[in-house]
């Protein structure tokens, strides 16, 4: 019995390593979200199965399927399938490559799970065999113990305790075999069935609707909400886990439908419903009740978290290719409500996965366009709101894309911020910008902005020294703006690297002062060559008396640190006449001119004369 106990112990073991859930899981999670760490995570589930494949018929599950040609036959298929899989993940782009991979998976997938019924049939045949053989020498046993009962008492009580440890073991051997068949489908954190078996009840609940019923699935994301804090570690989050579940428990059970709750991939919890026009309950109904546990703090043997979870959901449509597409419906609503910060339960559009397919391929575009060149500065002129003269330019970031057309920058400056590519981005329009400036017939001063990326990288002043060197770009010229927000990430480490460069000579620009966190403290706590007001102010100024003091109360303060003022976003003449009231000189908008390549900037302002007045606008 042992050795059938260690057999299915080893074939519940090979069984989980041949699984291709987990692949499945980061290929279609980087297909939502083309999450870098996704797809490093589904290249190490990969050659975590390949290697388990490859080495099968060296282990017990091998031995039991070598028993049978077609087994044989699925197994180095499927091998056969992983290992064409390499080239598809290493160049996992647009969803064509996501859904040839999803396909391939699923495929594989339904082979090893034949595979596996069959080789644990096989096992628990033999098992049962083992029962048997065990229940036959009980009886034989016990048939010894009335033949033997007149010969002596001590084989008499000898045998009854054997018999008694056999039916323990067998017991034993019974409960072990039904916590390791529960394991294979349920989550070990929460005891909820896991995603396999719960896309297998949604495909059941689809066949089973009736006319006024209505399936949804909700998808409970927990994973982008949860605290990052040292003290949060593996006990902890498995703690909040398991408190969410518990708060699903009782807002799922009570609901007449037939549904489930289920552990998702990652951190997170899938929940089927199906609701009935006639008994008035509709999906907002249930999505407010699977919600409303959440506006309490989860608490657990670490202490209580306040977790407000992002809640997608999605309907069952006849459109729907397969029924499990539901389940991928919710999870990129859910998507959507990570990426927008919301904090209510988001219904699926079609247009998300537009949204999250263009996303894709402004993504895979956009360390190439780098490369080549396709995104570029623009310029938008600087100007002395008195005398109407260009004093400087600021370069932004702009991309023309041969099929897609122009791309604003509100799109793919984001998508850069979050895959890294804001770094080459960032270097390739400063070193740009300051050789095409030096075209223009004066000397210009030219504003640049410092990502985040770039302020925090430990090379950050000798980058720019070489960037001057390279383009012979006079320090003196060039302003380097960073916002408020970029000061919050680590405010002493980024004000001691902008003193580093200021030590060059570089001027450094407090940008978009007064929206978002502003605080009078930035002006004060650092010496600011320009401070930078928000474009909100250019509007407001006309027709608030209260924010025309507000800025004159930061142009004093600016006056006394000895740092210039421009406003942005001046687009009328009433505007500029107000701020110029105020005691305003600099300014830029779109009342002078908006970003244009380097030849309109010329063009414009620099074909009769070195500057062009502007003071009869």
């Amino acid at each position: 019995m042992r050795e059938q106990t260690r057999l299915e112990t080893s074939i519940l073991a090979d069984s989980l390593l041949f699984s291709t859930s987990e692949l499945e899981k980061r290929v279609a999670r980087y297909g939502a979200l083309s999450e870098p760490e996704d797809k490093s995570a589904a290249k190490r589930a990969y050659h975590s199965l390949l290697t388990s494949l490859e080495a099968w018929r060296a282990t017990d599950y091998g031995a039991l399927a070598k028993t049978s040609g077609p087994d044989r036959v699925k197994l180095t298929g499927a091998l056969k399938e992983i290992r064409s899989l390499e080239t598809v993940l290493d160049d996992l782009k647009g969803p064509g490559s996501v859904d040839q991979a999803l396909g391939t998976l699923q495929s594989v997938g339904g082979s090893l799970g034949q595979v596996g019924a069959t080789v644990a049939a096989r096992a628990a045949t033999q098992s049962e065999s083992a029962r048997q053989t065990l229940l036959l020498h009980q009886k034989i046993q016990a048939g010894l113990t009335l033949a033997l009962l007149f010969i002596v008492l001590a084989w008499i009580w000898y045998l009854l305790r054997r018999n008694a440890d056999l039916k323990r073991e067998n017991q034993a051997e019974q409960e072990r075999g039904e916590r390791l068949a529960r394991r294979l489908d349920h989550d070990g954190v929460t005891g909820l069935i896991n995603h396999r078996i719960f896309a297998e009840r949604v495909c059941a609940a689809r066949r089973d609707l009736t006319r006024n019923q209505t399936l949804s699935v909700f998808c409970v994301d927990l994973e982008s909400r949860l605290p990052t804090t040292v003290n949060f570690d593996q006990r902890a989050e498995d703690a909040v886990l398991a408190g969410a579940a518990d708060l699903l428990r009782h807002a799922v059970d009570p609901l007449d439908t037939r549904g489930c709750l289920a552990r998702a991939g990652g951190k997170g919890f899938l929940i089927l419903t199906v609701s009935d026009e006639e008994l008035g309950l509709t999906t907002a109904d249930i999505a407010d009740r699977i919600r409303a546990p959440f506006l309490r703090p989860i608490a657990t043997e670490h202490g209580s978290f306040v977790i407000t979870p992002a809640i997608g959901h999605a309907d069952a449509h006849d459109a729907d290719r397969e029924p499990t597409d539901v389940i991928r419906n919710a999870e990129l609503a859910a998507c959507n409500a990570v990426t927008n910060g919301r904090r209510r339960v988001v219904a699926y559009q079609t247009v998300m996965r537009a949204e999250i397919e263009r996303r894709a391929v402004v993504e895979g575009a956009l360390a190439r366009a780098v490369e080549t060149n396709e995104c570029l500065p623009h310029f938008q002129p600087q100007f002395n709101l008195e005398s109407g003269r260009v004093f400087g330019v600021e370069a932004l970031a702009r991309w023309y894309h041969a099929e897609l057309g122009w791309i604003s920058p509100s799109e793919f400056i984001p998508i850069a911020e979050g895959n890294g590519d804001i770094v080459p981005l960032g270097w390739k329009i400063m070193e740009t910008s300051c050789n095409e400036v030096q075209l223009l017939p004066v000397e210009l001063t030219l504003s640049v902005n410092l990502s985040v990326a770039q302020i925090l990288s430990d090379d950050v002043v000798g980058m720019l020294e070489e960037c001057l060197a390279r383009t012979g770009f006079p320090a003196r010229r060039l302003k380097l703006e960073v916002t408020e927000s970029t000061m919050m990430n680590d405010l002493k480490r980024i004000q001691e690297t902008l003193s580093q460069l200021r030590a060059l000579g570089i001027g450094i620009s407090l940008d978009d002062f007064g929206v978002g966190y502003s605080a009078l403290s930035y002006l004060t706590d650092f010496h600011w060559d320009e401070i930078k007001i928000d474009r909100s102010f250019a509007a407001k100024a006309v027709r608030d008396r209260k924010q025309r003091d507000v800025l004159k109360l930061v142009l004093g303060i600016a006056e006394t640190m000895g740092s210039r003022v421009l406003v942005e976003g001046i687009e009328t003449i009433e505007q500029r006449d107000a701020l110029v009231e105020i005691g305003c000189k600099n300014g830029q908008g779109y009342l002078f001119g908006g970003p244009m390549a380097i030849d309109d900037i010329t063009t414009l302002f620099f074909a009769e004369h070195s500057h062009r007045s502007l003071s009869g606008i």
